[in-house]
């Protein structure tokens, strides 16, 4: 059963101060007179538009229509199904397998139609994709998980195909680590319209994971608290899913509004507010963490997959935006799911003056919670995974700021820089160790005569 949020806030709502919360514009219900509608003569220019594609480029501004046409089909559908009653004789049923065909042909063989994709999801979990390159980043953020933060939650490991991660590593991680499994992305979904590669998995990946709700999290990923608090999160409780805010970087690009104004006829409370709309970031969206109740969101996670399907990615969405990261809250709005952002932009981890002005705290990206505190980092361990192999980040100061100098990642602003805690401290100095270890295991775990630590 869809159990998608209904959004009303005000002034006087306490967490106002701590997110910013996209209030979709309804999108109107289907009835008995659209049915009529589209099957009369006038209507074939309804289903022209719903279903000719264009011969070049694929075409958002349709892609956005269907989709909320979609959406009024798939909510006047839900109670029908929910309440067992005939649905197939209804003459908008076609209309909608048609058009879910269309939009979601990836669906099938795995789900009958959208409606089956819960059905079989429960629980709580973290969901991540790996590769044999983000491999070295992942072992020390899961055994951080694991031991560090002692969380419990299980977790599902994607890969896309038999290539992308070795044989022997898969092994290691099965055998190192409790509560885990692995799975094939192309064993979910029909390849011949995904095609994966590289970043466009994840939203998939989170689709196809038997978990209702859902941390997604990259492999490069470090957590300061455990990450079961982020269910607590009342930004997720209110609308079922919980971004965070990138970097801001490149003021003056305009380049994403032209493109959302050129496909979206209708945005939610917070578009006209973003970054992007007004020109101040080229980045909005960090991907690295994002939380999901597809109970709530499904249709906005449909939506985002869309957006990362094979001709969309490749023809328009990676033109416009770096990887998936913007694919999630533009895919919402192309359908007017809600959604939350944590009210904090994209801060630094690192030490002062570690490659950079002495006095600014130079790293990579932290996110904090909505106390102000540090919560994740992404980037990795190393001060910078594309530069050094061995040099690993201070994690002594974190600083809050707008004003970021791109070549060495570090905040110009001095007036909100903080020192770690202790505990914080010893926790960076634990996934530098258990990166250490993964180090010395490498050449074993290539050559498939690892131990298990347990067994040693």
């Amino acid at each position: 059963m869809d159990q998608r949020p209904s959004i009303v806030l005000t002034e006087a709502d306490a967490n106002i101060a701590t997110h910013d919360y996209a209030v979709p514009i309804p999108v109107s219900s289907w009835t008995k007179d659209d049915t009529k509608q589209y099957t009369s003569v006038f209507g074939q220019l309804f289903l022209a538009d719903l279903f000719t594609k264009p011969e070049k480029l694929p075409d958002f501004k349709l892609l956005t229509v269907q989709q909320r046409v979609f959406k009024a089909l798939f909510q006047y559908f839900d109670p029908i199904i929910t309440a067992g009653q005939d649905f197939r004789s209804d003459p908008a049923w076609e209309l909608y397998e048609r058009l879910e065909n269309s939009l979601y042909p990836w669906l099938k063989p795995n789900w009958s139609n959208a409606f089956h994709i819960n059905n079989n999801t429960q629980g709580r979990g973290i969901v991540m994709c790996i590769g044999n390159d983000q491999f070295k980043y992942a072992v020390p953020t899961l055994k951080g998980i694991r031991h560090g933060l002692n969380s419990t939650l299980p977790i599902q490991v994607y890969y896309i195909r038999d290539d992308d991660l070795s044989e022997t590593r898969r092994r290691y991680l099965l055998l190192e680590f409790t509560d885990l499994t692995i799975h094939k992305a192309v064993d979910s979904f029909n390849d011949r319209y995904t095609r994966f590669g590289g970043w466009s998995v994840k939203s998939y990946a989170m689709l196809a994971s038997s978990f209702s709700e859902v941390i997604l999290m990259d492999a490069d990923v470090y957590f300061f608290k455990n990450p079961e608090l982020l269910f607590n999160d009342p930004g997720y409780k209110t609308t079922g899913s919980l971004f965070y805010y990138d970097r801001t970087l490149f003021p003056g690009w305009d380049d994403g509004r032209k493109w959302l104004e050129s496909f979206l006829p209708t945005v939610s409370s917070h578009a006209l507010n973003t970054r992007w709309w007004t020109a101040r970031s080229a980045h909005e969206q960090e991907s690295g963490v994002v939380i999901m109740d597809k109970r709530k969101c499904l249709l906005g996670l449909l939506s985002t997959c869309k957006m990362n399907d094979k001709r969309e990615r490749d023809e328009v969405t990676y033109k416009h935006v770096h990887g998936d990261k913007e694919t999630f809250w533009i895919g919402y709005e192309m359908v007017q799911t809600p959604y939350a952002f944590v009210k904090s932009y994209g801060a630094v981890i690192g030490g002062l003056g570690d490659g950079g002005n002495s006095a600014n705290v130079c790293g990579n990206q932290l996110h904090l919670d909505i106390d102000g505190d540090p919560l994740w980092w992404n980037g990795g361990l190393l001060r910078d995974k594309n530069k050094w192999d061995n040099r690993y980040m201070m994690v002594t100061h974190f600083a809050e700021g707008e004003d970021w100098e791109f070549d060495t990642s570090c905040i110009k602003e001095t007036d909100k820089i903080r020192t770690f805690s202790n505990k914080d401290k010893d926790l960076g100095k634990l996934y530098q160790k258990y990166d250490a270890q993964r180090k010395k295991e490498e050449k074993s775990i290539e050559e498939d005569t690892w131990i298990p630590t347990k067994s040693k």
